[in-house]
């Protein structure tokens, strides 16, 4: 094509032709241009289509991880709840009416099996981090995704209160009172398996009669409910925006 155009330049010159020169020069120009256009407009094509790919993978790969930390969240939040269900009835316990030891060591077993939620952030911080969070056209799901590692805060927050204080009153509140090993049989979970059982240890019903009479006791496990509920309700939250985050992800899912 270039050679055409070159050819009928020269001829055209050779006549003397200066004007029609002129406008075959013009539209050489003006062809070379749109050629141009045309190659940067197929250049972006291909990479638009290239970066949608790439959405694509990351979409279903962070589908993947909501749809993993929703899956152990409930986990979690239903041990927490029997914690927290265990802990009311020994608050509300008629200290008057007779009971079962068992039942005792039943309930303080149930009431310190406690979850933690650990979620899974692998996919996420690899896109932030790689910058590919920007490739998501959605700029809801984009604002969500970025609230994601925020949301835990206030969870890990109240999880360490938890935790601490457990381990700095559970024993010299309730081990003085009753042997743990009686409570342990009672901590049954899938992720929590011993190859040994302990076999319980048997002390006077009198011990468990001044552990529920005790006032600072009582003032442990009041602490302690707070403590789970706490935890509990933060845990709904991040059910709630965790299951809101997929059905966004989903909802932007082509393949």
């Amino acid at each position: 094509m270039i050679k055409f155009f070159r050819k009928i330049r020269y001829n055209l010159m050779e006549a003397g032709k200066t004007s029609k020169y002129l406008k075959y020069a013009i539209g050489e120009i003006i062809l070379v241009v749109i050629g141009i256009l045309i190659a940067l407009q197929i250049n972006n094509w291909n990479s638009t289509q290239k970066d949608i790919a790439k959405e694509q993978q990351i979409l279903l790969s962070l589908q993947e991880e909501f749809k993993q930390n929703i899956e152990e969240l409930s986990f979690d939040h239903h041990v927490n709840m029997g914690s927290i269900n265990a802990v009311k009835t020994l608050l509300n316990l008629d200290k008057t009416t007779d009971f079962e030891t068992k039942t005792i060591d039943s309930l303080l077993g149930q009431a310190f099996n406690f979850a933690t939620f650990d979620a899974r952030l692998g996919v996420i911080n690899d896109i932030s981090s790689s910058g590919n969070l920007e490739l998501i056209r959605d700029v809801e799901l984009r604002y969500k995704l970025n609230q994601w590692t925020g949301e835990l805060a206030d969870y890990k927050e109240d999880v360490i209160i938890r935790r601490d204080y457990w381990i700095k009153h559970t024993p010299s509140l309730v081990h003085k009172f009753l042997p743990i090993r009686n409570q342990d049989m009672f901590m049954d979970r899938e992720d929590y398996v011993r190859d040994i059982v302990i076999k319980p240890m048997e002390v006077p019903k009198s011990n468990y009669v001044a552990f529920l009479s005790s006032l600072e006791v009582d003032g442990f496990l009041f602490d302690y409910y707070m403590n789970q509920s706490y935890v509990s309700t933060n845990e709904d939250s991040i059910m709630k925006f965790l299951k809101e985050t997929l059905s966004l992800i989903e909802k932007n899912i082509e393949l």
